[in-house]
């Protein structure tokens, strides 16, 4: 085999490759989480919705939110029940907005004979930019019971919907809290 003879490249593409992926792992949005450590999770069986108190003003994104966030527990095994009739209340805040994104890069050139010239240039991109919160509360007296937080970005729009499907994934991991000892 050709790779075979060239070990070397072989371990440089799996040092590349490696790099590539601790680089994406330390862009992965940071999740603030809270909860009530004194609420017995396991108890909840269902859920409902609670009208959001910051809705998404795209009604294309509230409907993505709500698919996510119904699908993410789902696998968590809670079960959707009409409006007012869960054990929990889902409620999520939703702010987005757009800006620009600039990338530096800097060149050295040199003339023969010449000093080097260094030259910085900056590629600005569109991102759009969303903070996205979910709220768990107890049906029973409204109190709310577990809380998670993010802030996550985009560049393309048309990576919108992924990158909205893993933000909520990346919430909803933080569910249900490890028991309190």
């Amino acid at each position: 085999m050709h790779v075979a003879r060239r070990p070397g490249v072989l371990a440089a593409a799996v040092v590349a490759l490696a790099a590539i992926a601790l680089g994406q792992e330390l862009r992965m949005p940071k999740v603030e989480l809270d909860y009530d450590k004194d609420v017995d999770f396991s108890a909840f069986r269902t859920y409902s919705w609670k009208d959001p108190l910051a809705a998404a003003k795209d009604p294309q994104m509230h409907t993505r939110i709500v698919w996510y966030v119904e699908r993410e527990l789902e696998k968590k095994g809670l079960t959707k029940k009409p409006e007012g009739e869960g054990d929990l209340f889902v409620r999520y805040y939703a702010k987005g907005r757009s800006g620009f994104k600039g990338t530096p890069t800097q060149n050295e050139s040199y003339l023969a004979g010449a000093a080097g010239q260094l030259t910085t240039s900056v590629d600005f991109s569109k991102v759009l930019e969303g903070t996205l919160l979910l709220e768990l509360q107890r049906a029973s007296d409204g109190k709310a019971v577990w809380r998670a937080g993010s802030d996550y970005g985009s560049i393309d729009k048309k990576r919108i919907d992924a990158d909205t499907q893993r933000a909520v994934r990346l919430l909803l991991a933080k569910y249900p809290p490890p028991p309190s000892r």
